[in-house]
């Protein structure tokens, strides 16, 4: 069911994941919700406190749907992998849906710039992580000007390096891969590091590595040519 929504999707043109987009919604208003409380209180401006209380009430009615669209979203692009920004941010969402109805469910003439404050932070927290599984440690050609190892490069950073580092050896989620193609045999695996073994270990994986089962001959060809300038 989930994998027909993102065919649909990309069959119009739109590859991209859909939880980013809507959870923009939620976000956005915690951060209106926080300046207009914050505003009642400096300004003594009363008024202000029920357009607070509107954000936080579309917040809590907008978090389950961008929270379903980021389960769909990690199941489709990260096979359920349990990586730690996925975990941070399934807790966090928790922990703000938690805030918001304890912020807005007892009848109380104020809303606590202190609940307020702390759904600001989680929120923050949020994109926090959220930035760390798009732009974390994100792949960049060594070789400006070569379309095919750019194209690895882009590749790599939508795909792996929210778990593998590209310019060093220590583990992230799953081993670094600087000087790959310099060694003998590929990590964890033992194997030799050859394209043919990248490529099964790609669409056949170890351990909680998501499988990439519909990478395609030329996105494992350009990805190959990129991990050889690592």
């Amino acid at each position: 069911m989930i994998s027909t929504i993102y065919k649909i999707l990309a069959g119009i043109g739109y590859t991209h994941p859909l939880h980013p987009a809507i959870t923009h919604v939620p976000v956005g208003l915690v951060i209106g919700g926080f300046l207009f409380a914050l505003t009642a209180v400096v300004q003594k401006r009363p008024s202000l406190e029920k357009s607070a209380r509107h954000c936080f009430w579309l917040a809590l009615l907008f978090l389950p749907v961008a929270s379903l669209f980021g389960l769909m979203d990690w199941q489709h692009f990260y096979a359920g992998a349990w990586i730690l920004p996925i975990i941070m941010k399934m807790v966090l969402a928790v922990v703000l849906l938690v805030l918001l109805l304890y912020t807005l469910i007892p009848s109380r003439p104020k809303i606590p710039l202190l609940l307020v404050g702390l759904c600001l932070l989680v929120v923050i927290g949020i994109g926090f992580f959220g930035g760390e599984l798009v732009y974390g440690t994100r792949g960049t050609a060594k070789v400006i000007g070569d379309e095919r190892i750019e194209q690895g490069a882009t590749y790599f950073a939508q795909k792996c390096a929210m778990c593998h580092y590209n310019d060093r050896t220590d583990t992230r989620i799953g081993p670094g891969l600087k000087d790959l193609f310099q060694k003998d045999k590929l990590p964890i695996s033992g194997k030799a590091v050859t394209a043919e073994n990248i490529e099964n270990q790609l669409k056949t994986p170890l351990d909680s590595m998501p499988a990439f089962a519909a990478i395609t001959d030329e996105e494992l060809g350009a990805l190959i040519e990129y991990l050889k300038t690592l």
